[in-house]
């Protein structure tokens, strides 16, 4: 028998992909998204993605029994999300101006669709690629996926010192590991972190020897006879 030197070990598992781009890029695509004649939900479609941080198809299987305009929030059930678990996902200003356009746009083409993101004729929208990868290519962004807008959320909201556990409930990870990768956006929270070591309150003074200083700190003491 020959033992196997692989047992019991794993590959490390890739970081992750982090794409994200900043507010004034957003605002670009924006615009150019909202001049797709082929597509009059894309731009709305956007909005909602970079302010709720909610997955594409969270989005484009979104029914209108469950957006609530008078508490502002989106309810997602189990079988709408990756996690398999049921989230509410809050609205602010803008993404609410996202839901209400779509609500206008169905009130003159399709009143009776179920969906939040419709045709004219009131059939669910199945797929942005073709709008998004021209929207895209017109405003010169590369290598930009629509996940990313769901990065991009996140990105957003650590840069802003919105802590990662908070992140994590709102993105709707299902551990804070995934939500870790967004981290190293807030260096500001580890400097203050590490600013906290220079702190030295009045009247403190370094530990001496064989003593304890007066800020509780306490010094090395000398072994004699095998006794501290």
């Amino acid at each position: 028998d020959i033992p196997n030197p692989a047992q019991g070990r794993r590959l490390r598992e890739p970081e992750g992909r982090v794409r994200w781009i900043t507010r004034e890029q957003a605002d670009v695509l924006i615009r150019a998204a909202e001049s797709e004649p082929q597509a009059p939900h894309l731009a709305d479609f956007i909005r909602l993605a970079l302010n709720t941080g909610c997955r594409r198809d969270e989005m484009l299987q979104l029914e209108w029994g469950r957006v609530d305009l008078q508490a502002d929030l989106i309810h997602l059930e189990g079988h709408h999300t990756k996690s398999g678990k049921r989230r509410s996902v809050p609205l602010n200003t803008t993404a609410r101006q996202a839901i209400e356009a779509r609500k206008a746009f169905r009130a003159e083409h399709c009143p009776a669709s179920p969906w939040v993101f419709c045709d004219a004729d009131g059939n669910r929208v199945q797929s942005i690629k073709r709008s998004w990868a021209t929207a895209c290519r017109r405003v010169g962004i590369r290598d930009f996926r629509i996940h990313d807008l769901r990065h991009t959320c996140a990105a957003w909201l650590v840069s802003a010192g919105v802590p990662l556990t908070e992140v994590r409930d709102l993105l709707g990870h299902s551990t804070i590991r995934m939500t870790e990768r967004y981290a190293h956006l807030a260096p500001e929270n580890v400097r203050a972190a590490v600013a906290r070591l220079e702190a030295r309150t009045e009247g403190d003074t370094p530990p001496s020897g064989g003593s304890e200083s007066r800020s509780g700190h306490v010094g090395l003491k000398v072994i004699r006879g095998g006794r501290a």
